[in-house]
């Protein structure tokens, strides 16, 4: 099991949660306001960005760079989340395709010349976990400071949000790291990226628990 210990199986389960916790004890938030609704967007890019670390198809990765930084940073802040739901939907399901196709060996898409192909190696997963960055920042620089009339976004300063948009923070470089760096010292940094991720789950829940918020 240590070999699935990685970034990319803690954005798995860590979207898998976060969506079963919106379809269940949090359901009544989102019925009393539907604004509560870009918490179904937002475990789906985890999702894509968890399975587009699996996969070695660079258009795989190219759609988890598109589906991070647009469906955040943009459309969640000027469209109804439902519209970017569907969207989300629609590059998670292109990526799967995708990558199914990749795994029969037998088809080959989004093949460069070997300089640009090496280049989007390097960089497209780094582009697709700094998209997730989007969503810390666009917490604490402009939810904060809305008024409670936005017709896309709530205002949120509970306690739980806060200690989850921080952790999310400190992931990004950690991940982007992991990428690079195997081993500091005796320490697998795979296993620290994914022991973090859980840890990004039980935080915010110890403060629902303790605070209520």
């Amino acid at each position: 099991m240590s070999k699935y210990m990685n970034v990319g199986t803690g954005l798995l389960i860590l979207g898998i949660l976060w969506i079963l916790f919106w379809l269940g004890p949090a359901m009544p938030l989102y019925e009393a306001d539907i604004r509560w609704g870009h918490n179904f967007v937002m475990p789906i890019l985890f999702i894509t960005v968890g399975i587009a670390y699996y996969s070695r198809c660079l258009v795989c990765q190219f759609f988890a760079v598109i589906s991070s930084f647009l469906t955040v940073p943009l459309f969640l802040a000027i469209w109804w989340y439902a519209d970017v739901l569907y969207i989300s939907i629609a590059l998670l399901a292109i990526l799967i395709i995708f990558y199914l196709l990749e795994r029969t060996g037998k088809f080959k898409i989004l093949q460069p010349n070997p300089r640009l192909k090496a280049w989007e190696k390097i960089h497209f997963l780094n582009f697709a976990y700094l998209g997730l960055a989007h969503m810390p920042l666009i917490f604490f620089l402009v939810r904060w400071g809305l008024t409670d009339t936005s017709p896309f976004l709530l205002v949120e300063h509970e306690m739980s949000t806060s200690i989850f948009n921080i952790t999310l923070l400190i992931l990004v470089p950690l991940a982007t790291m992991e990428r690079y760096v195997k081993k500091i010292g005796n320490f697998s940094v795979p296993r620290i990226v994914f022991v973090w991720t859980i840890l990004m789950i039980i935080f915010p829940m110890i403060s629902i628990i303790l605070l209520g918020e």
